[in-house]
């Protein structure tokens, strides 16, 4: 009884495995890129970045976010220092008002989701859900 039952489980299993190397192997493209445009955003920024990294992990897609501060005065930068060493982060500091034209003109050949995280609209672009 009991060897019957690990069959039927060993081949579950060895199905689950052989049918996730198929799909994976069919998918295998480039990482999303995702700008995020902050201000002042110390209550949000950990949560926001967490959950796109969390759910592009469950999906099985790759994300690189990039983070563009306008001059936080609050603990924003400090939370994205500390997840960068986590995540797959690039923190640049806007000098200037042009800083997103230049990025997304450097990526111009690669979708980019632009999040402006000061503008709760522009919170359901983020592509956790």
């Amino acid at each position: 009884m009991w060897i019957g039952l690990l069959c039927i489980f060993g081949c579950y299993g060895v199905s689950i495995i052989v049918l996730h190397l198929l799909l994976r192997k069919g998918t295998m493209k480039k990482p999303a890129t995702v700008l995020l445009v902050t201000k002042n955003n110390q209550n949000q920024i950990e949560w926001v970045i967490r959950s796109l990294f969390f759910f592009s992990r469950v999906r099985g897609n790759q994300v690189k976010a990039t983070i563009i501060d306008e001059g936080s005065s609050d603990d924003t930068r400090e939370i994205i220092e500390r997840l960068s060493h986590t995540y797959a982060l690039e923190l640049r500091l806007q000098s200037d008002y042009d800083a997103v034209d230049r990025f997304l003109s450097q990526h111009d050949e690669d979708p980019v989701v632009l999040v402006h995280l000061s503008n709760r609209e522009e919170l359901v672009k983020i592509p956790v859900v």
